[in-house]
């Protein structure tokens, strides 16, 4: 992963939350070999597209980091491996995250209700996207049925 190559991914038009204190919210992000390339404003984002770098419309939703958990691996089978980096949107971070058609941290517990899951990317690559609204991605996605968060913050 190096700034001096073009992204692969970069996603942008929507607000980010990073959970990172030092950059508590961002416009856009880089993804490259599926981490975290960098995390910024659309403009400084953006100058790292390539020509063969897919832009994604977050379609004025909110990316949140999710923490994505490898069943094929267990702690005694990982050894003495460095535990898989995730959880904030950061550079160097799995780029593992979920789209919502809105703000979690500013609707009402009420509206929370209606949050949609518009995009779901593990290590960077696409599992779920909601082609609801028209946007263009690819046909071969793994799931097709719309999710929804619960009251409990759960995907149904």
């Amino acid at each position: 992963m190096s700034p001096t190559q073009p992204a692969d991914r970069i996603f942008e038009g929507g607000t980010l939350l990073t959970m990172n204190d030092q950059q508590p919210t961002a416009e856009a992000v880089a993804v490259q070999a599926g981490r975290i390339l960098a995390v910024g404003t659309r403009a400084d984002i953006l100058a790292l597209r390539g020509p063969d770098t897919e832009v994604v419309s977050l379609r004025g939703g909110t990316m949140i980091p999710a923490i994505v958990d490898d069943p094929t691996t267990t702690d005694a089978a990982a050894g003495d491996a460095e535990p898989q980096t995730q959880g904030t949107l950061e550079p160097g971070q799995r780029a593992n995250f979920v789209v919502l058609s809105d703000n979690p941290l500013t609707v009402t517990p009420r509206a929370r209700e209606d949050l949609r899951v518009l995009h779901i990317v593990k290590d960077g690559e696409s599992l779920y996207f909601d082609n609801a609204r028209g946007a263009k991605e690819e046909e071969d996605t793994v799931f097709t049925e719309a999710l929804f968060l619960d009251e409990s913050g759960w995907l149904v």
